[in-house]
């Protein structure tokens, strides 16, 4: 048996970003006359010309209530007259809805224009409201499908104050769209002096690491890593900023084990702090680096440290199915029995609990408010299937989609703050009803995206057990001398066959052996004693 069985073992750099702060997002909105550039128009005169002028009289009072029935007097019309005031109407409206921090039906009126398209002649000038939405609805996928058509007018038509944002958002949003050629253009023309810059080049990197290109994803990791620690020698990293570091180091890592220089590996990996929440998972993964280069000591050593009561919380599956891999090639088949039967214990009937909520809460909607629920404390739920769920669940992606949820329900709030007129109107009802078909299916698409996290659990756990039962039956073709010969070239048959295998100790180390205890500091520094049993 060659090291087929690593097949379990797929890194997967998920983009664990912080979604973009809402914090001042009121501060950076302005519509003023220097950031719309039109073309001088014919002075209008009419009905229609007045209601637009009254409303944007009252705009500029910041009676944005009254403005937007202005407003919507005339998009709502059905008078051929007003046909040509619509257009404007509407992009005021947008405006007017923003200020009003009604953000989904801001974006309903945006979303008209860009689907009219180039013809529209507030097709450009809506781009800006576009990104003013980004900052307060940043998880909405029908914000960045309206953003992403603008790419093809970047940099030119982007107003400047606007372009590195514009990249960013875009282009992270191209690159889940699997366009990885516009992602790049984007992410890597965002400027050094903007916020985006780290978080652009890890996504730029993590591009080229899906299109099986490692030279130029390890050097926008550098790129990021460089900016980092420029920054951090004149002032402390930001929360956001140190994990931005960390999701780098494990990147590099990462890089260099696909590339198969695992000693560069590792170096990357000891550079995850013990005090950060990410170093039990550098542990792990440092494992199969130190598996690939038949260090099978230090490898048993640190998932040793992480079976310790204090990564009681951790959820590592393939621990077990590798340290089974690594009993099996020093020969010691009842190590290797015993391992399995552990993973058997905890590991294999997660399968069916997982499952099984998949069965019990097959609609979205349902999924979602159960997870609701067990988030709240108000459902019960076993503590080992929680961990699972809490750890399936825990990236970016789902926290922006929950997060919109919030958002929705907020401005469903908010409409029931504005005044009776106003909820009464047509503008209001009309609002309110979008509002609730938005917040519906944000929630919908919530619930799928748990789901999907969670079969991805469950085929996981069905491919782990898969291995499980292939070490099983290549134990009892090694015990019967029928061992293939790509296998018995895997094995360690040059090994240390002695009883008591000596230990290398540095002059700043000391010895003690495990007596059953685990103490904190003693977590990551374990060494294995195992010697083959290969030549016996």
């Amino acid at each position: 048996m060659s090291k087929r069985f690593l097949s379990g073992f797929l890194v997967l750099l998920a983009i664990q970003l912080v979604a973009v702060s809402q914090a001042g997002a009121q501060g950076t909105m302005s519509f003023g006359e220097e950031e719309v550039e039109e073309e001088a128009s014919p002075e209008k005169t009419g009905p229609f010309a007045d209601l637009l002028a009254e409303g944007k009289k009252l705009y500029e009072q910041k009676k944005y209530d009254e403005a937007s029935l202005m407003f919507y007097k005339v998009v709502s019309s059905e008078d051929v007259a007003a046909e040509a005031y619509v257009p404007e109407a509407e992009y005021e409206l947008g405006k007017t809805l923003l200020r009003m921090e009604l953000y989904q039906g801001a974006l309903s009126y945006f979303g008209r224009i860009v689907d009219a398209g180039e013809s529209h002649p507030y097709y450009l000038p809506t781009l800006r409201g576009l990104v003013l939405l980004t900052d307060v609805i940043p998880g909405d996928p029908s914000l960045m499908q309206r953003l992403a058509p603008y790419a093809s007018y970047y940099p030119q038509d982007v107003p400047e104050k606007y372009r590195d944002q514009f990249a960013y958002l875009v282009g992270r949003h191209l690159y889940q769209q699997m366009n990885n050629a516009e992602a790049l253009r984007l992410l890597t023309a965002v400027s050094k002096r903007s916020e985006h810059y780290g978080k652009a080049h890890y996504i730029a990197a993590i591009t080229h690491v899906a299109n099986y290109e490692a030279k130029p994803a390890v050097q926008e990791f550098k790129t990021v890593l460089s900016h980092l620690r420029s920054k951090e020698e004149s002032t402390a990293l930001t929360p956001e900023e140190q994990e931005l570091k960390e999701l780098t180091t494990f990147g590099m890592a990462r890089v260099f084990y696909s590339t198969g220089d695992y000693g560069t590996s590792l170096k990357y990996y000891s550079n995850i702090d013990r005090s950060s929440v990410r170093w039990p998972q550098a542990l792990f993964e440092s494992s199969w680096a130190f598996f690939q280069t038949d260090d099978y000591n230090k490898a048993l050593g640190n998932l040793h440290s992480l079976n310790s009561p204090f990564f009681a919380d951790a959820y590592f599956p393939e621990g077990p199915i590798l340290s089974a891999v690594i009993f099996f090639y020093n020969c010691k088949y009842e190590r290797v029995r015993y391992v399995l039967e552990d993973f058997d214990y905890y590991y294999a009937p997660l399968k069916d609990d997982v499952q099984a909520v998949l069965t019990d809460y097959q609609d979205p909607t349902a999924m979602f408010e159960w997870l609701e629920k067990l988030e709240g404390g108000s459902a019960e739920f076993d503590p080992q299937v929680y961990q699972i769920l809490d750890a399936a669940l825990d990236d970016a992606q789902v926290e922006r989609k929950f997060d919109l949820v919030d958002t929705i329900r907020k401005e469903k709030e908010k409409i029931g703050t504005m005044p009776d007129a106003w909820q009464s109107s047509p503008l209001g009802t009309s609002l309110l009803q979008e509002s609730e078909l938005a917040l519906s299916f944000a929630v919908s698409d919530a619930g799928t995206v748990a789901q999907q996290r969670l079969q991805r659990v469950v085929r996981e756990l069905e491919e782990l057990i898969m291995q499980k039962e292939e070490i099983t039956f290549e134990v009892a073709r090694a015990e019967q001398g029928q061992i293939e010969a790509d296998i018995r070239a895997g094995m360690n048959v040059q090994g240390n066959v002695t009883d008591s295998p000596e230990i290398k100790i540095s002059d700043e180390q000391m010895y003690w052996t495990f007596d059953g205890e685990y103490w904190r500091d003693e977590l990551g520094a374990y060494v294995f004693n195992i010697n083959s049993e290969c030549s016996r």
